[in-house]
């Protein structure tokens, strides 16, 4: 889990520690545009989706599920940040909002984040979190909890480095198919 936003954490080190004011829907920053997708997105989504696929080395690379793109962009619950250099997809994340019912609040899970092979290592992951915590703070969101699997080092350093906190937790996966 990334540190709660309320309070001081590593994220300071990274210049991470000014978000009490509103995300706005694009913002540019050493010239990649990073812009929360809404409704009207779908092509855009549909570009990092493929990133995703690209990156995640998914057996169907050219696949992206339409139907459902649309569907989540309509949701209040769903967010998606693209990072975007001239007119190219660079990165993104996708999370999910989550209401609480045994605190104040909520919670989102970073489901997936993914920078292009040829732009990592430049910051662009950092800052895709920093917009996501912006729009966390802005949308009183508390925290944020992300899976890394444990093989994969270069995530849970990534995670550790912005904050994190790492927890030891077994995930269970049921087939309902």
């Amino acid at each position: 889990m990334l540190a709660p936003l309320n309070e001081s954490s590593e994220l300071e080190n990274l210049g991470l520690k000014s978000f009490d004011f509103f995300i706005p829907e694009v913002v540019m920053v050493n010239n990649v545009t990073y812009k929360k997708l809404q409704t009207g997105d779908e092509l855009i989504f549909s570009e990092l989706v493929l990133l995703f696929n690209k990156e995640f080395e998914s057996p169907n690379t050219d696949y992206v599920n339409n139907d459902n793109i649309a569907r989540l962009l309509s949701s209040p619950f769903f967010v998606c940040i693209v990072a975007i250099q001239g007119d190219e997809v660079i990165g993104g994340l996708t999370g999910y909002e989550l209401d609480m019912y045994d605190r104040k609040g909520s919670t989102l899970y970073l489901y997936d984040i993914a920078v292009g092979t040829n732009y990592q290592r430049k910051g662009i992951g950092s800052s895709l979190i920093r917009e996501l915590v912006k729009y966390c703070k802005s949308n009183e969101i508390r925290d944020i909890f992300v899976q890394a699997d444990a093989i994969d080092q270069h995530a849970v350093e990534f995670y550790k480095n912005l904050g994190g906190e790492k927890s030891s937790v077994y995930q269970f996966t049921f087939a309902v198919v």
